[in-house]
C-alpha cells in the first residue's frame, strides 16, 4: 500500500491537470448553450431541455444565470467543477426597532447544500440575537449574539468580535435554512445610532465589519443585491464502474476504461471516470 501512494498522488495530480485542460474546451453538452453573460455553464448544469442533469437546470436572463426550484430563484455567479461548488447570491434578513420578525430563507434543492466550511452566519447590530435554523437529516440551528450598549462600545477593528457584529459556524449539509431574530432583543435602546439589525449567511472571508453599517440602512443599501454564499453540489455518488453503466448520464462515451477507486464527490461521474483510464497504476 505504501509503495502505491506515490503513484496515486502522481495520478491524482495528472488527473486534475487534465481536467483543468479539458475545462478550457467545450463544457456544455453538444448542441446546448454554453455561456450566459461572462459565465460558462458546464454539464451537469444546462439551459433547455436535454441539456442538464436532473436538478441542474438553469436559465439565462439578461446575461445572468438563475437556478429555479419549486420555491426559490437563486442567482449564480460562478460554477466550479473541480470544487463541486456554486457561488450564489442570498438575501439579508433585517429587523428594525419598531418592527417584529424579519427573516431570509433559502431552499437549495435536492442536490445542493450550504457549504459549512466556506460560510458563516453573520449578524450585524447591537442587542442582536440572530439564528440560522434549517434541515439536513435533522432539524438543526446555530446563533450568535452581538452586544453594544452605546456607540463607543462598538468594535471598530473590522472584526466580528461580538460588539456590533458576530459570526458563528453553521451545521453541515443544510438544504433548507431560515435566518431569523429573537424578538426579546431589540434596538430600542440604541436606535439613535443603530435602528436596525441584520443577519445573513455568506462566505466567511468575504465580510469585513464597518461601524457605519450600524447607521440607518447602510448595510442593505451597499449589498442591495444580496451577499455571496457558496453551495456544495453533488451530481451523483456512484463509483466510476457503476456510473459508466448508466449511459444516459455518461457524457464522454468513447473508449471508457475505469477503475473502482473514486466516487464522484461534487463532480459528474463521467467527468472523473473518463480521465481515470489515463492514470491507472500497474
Amino acid at each position: 500500500m505504501a509503495a502505491a501512494l506515490p503513484c496515486l498522488i502522481f495520478a491524482a495530480s495528472l488527473m486534475l491537470a487534465s481536467i483543468k485542460s479539458s475545462t478550457a474546451s467545450r463544457m456544455a453538452k453538444p448542441g446546448c448553450q454554453e455561456t450566459c453573460g461572462n459565465l460558462t455553464i458546464p454539464y451537469p448544469f444546462g439551459i433547455g431541455e436535454g441539456c442538464f442533469r436532473e436538478g441542474f437546470d438553469v436559465s439565462c436572463e439578461n446575461n445572468s444565470v438563475y437556478r429555479h426550484n419549486s420555491s426559490s430563484r437563486i442567482k449564480i455567479y460562478n460554477i466550479s467543477l473541480l470544487g463541486g461548488q456554486a457561488r450564489v447570491t442570498t438575501l439579508i434578513a433585517s429587523k428594525c426597532f419598531n418592527e417584529t420578525g424579519g427573516w431570509a430563507w433559502l431552499n437549495t434543492g435536492k442536490f445542493f447544500t450550504i457549504s459549512t466550511k466556506a460560510n458563516k452566519l453573520t449578524a450585524v447590530g447591537c442587542n442582536t440575537l440572530a439564528f440560522l435554523g434549517g434541515f439536513n437529516e435533522h432539524r438543526v440551528g446555530a446563533g450568535c449574539f452581538s452586544m453594544c450598549a452605546d456607540r463607543r462600545s462598538v468594535d471598530e477593528s473590522g472584526q466580528c468580535s461580538g460588539m456590533g457584529c458576530c459570526q458563528t459556524s453553521i451545521a453541515p449539509n443544510l438544504n433548507f435554512s431560515n435566518v431569523t431574530f429573537d424578538d426579546r432583543f431589540d434596538n430600542s435602546e440604541v436606535s439613535g445610532f443603530n435602528p436596525c439589525s441584520y443577519a445573513f449567511v455568506a462566505e466567511q472571508d468575504w465580510f469585513r465589519f464597518e461601524a457605519s453599517y450600524l447607521e440607518d440602512n447602510k448595510l442593505k443599501e451597499k449589498f442591495k443585491d444580496g451577499v455571496p454564499t457558496l453551495l456544495d453540489w453533488v451530481a451523483g455518488n456512484e463509483y466510476c464502474n457503476e456510473a459508466v453503466k448508466n449511459m444516459s448520464t455518461y457524457a464522454w462515451k468513447k473508449d471508457a476504461k475505469v477503475g473502482n477507486s473514486l466516487p464522484s464527490f461534487g463532480f459528474t461521474s463521467s467527468y472523473l471516470c473518463i480521465h481515470l483510464k489515463l492514470f491507472l497504476c500497474s
